[in-house]
């Protein structure tokens, strides 16, 4: 999530996958030319706990940049999304999907806050990238970080589309993970988006990791005071 001069990034964002009975000669040659070509293949499964990393470059419509590395810690309805930028920008936002609490991590000078967020609302502006479908949907000619990969055109409904890389052998577990992709059937890898201010964001996958999260990565440090949104407005003026 990004304060003022950087816009929200994606909280990011298919085709539901079959698995037929029966297996046609065409199918049967293939998963042979998936064989061959060394590329696995995975049944889909949730991404419930682990660590997805991504490069992230923000350039601003008068063509300044900043590079940085957008962090996502999952643990069941559990979610903290870690941005670190060049400029020394730095954003923490933690999400409780069973509760409907959420927390930004911000610090003011030597004060640090949890400044509470509304789930409501985040929920409500992802209503509309809802309803989304893929299209020109192709195979990708290379493995992603290690895991075969998909291309294709994600239209919405307001007309607008995006081109986007995924990977279909995860996807997230919680519909709110990625704002501009809600309930996604894949993990996007790759993707970029222009916000209202012309400012284009890029997203290129690093990592993605399978494996235990210690519980207190999603706790408020008790070094932060908690605040809310319209608390830290106040001191903002």
């Amino acid at each position: 999530m990004y304060r003022k001069q950087i816009a929200s990034p994606a909280h990011a964002d298919a085709p539901m996958f079959t698995s037929p009975f029966s297996m046609s000669y065409k199918v049967f040659a293939f998963l042979l030319l998936l064989i061959a070509a060394g590329i696995p293949s995975r049944a889909q499964k949730p991404f419930a706990e682990g660590t997805i990393v991504y490069n992230v470059a923000i350039r601003s419509a008068d063509h300044k940049e900043v590079t940085g590395v957008y962090t996502f810690l999952i643990k069941g309805a559990e979610i903290r999304k870690e941005l670190k930028l060049s400029n020394g920008y730095e954003d923490v936002v933690i999400l409780n999907c069973l509760t409907g609490k959420v927390y930004s991590l911000q610090a003011r000078g030597n004060k640090k806050y949890a400044i509470q967020l509304n789930m409501d609302e985040m929920q409500k502006k992802q209503e509309k990238f809802s309803g989304y479908a893929i299209k020109n949907e192709t195979m990708n000619n290379r493995l992603i970080a290690g895991y075969a990969s998909y291309k294709g055109n994600i239209n919405y409904k307001d007309g607008t589309n995006e081109a986007i890389v995924y990977t279909k052998d995860w996807s997230p577990s919680q519909a709110i993970t990625f704002e501009r992709f809600p309930d996604a059937k894949f993990l996007p890898t790759n993707f970029s988006y222009k916000d209202e201010n012309n400012m284009v964001m890029q997203f290129d996958i690093d990592k993605i990791e399978q494996g235990p999260i210690e519980s207190a990565m999603f706790r408020i440090p008790a070094d932060y005071h908690m605040i809310s949104y319209a608390e830290y407005k106040q001191l903002s003026r």
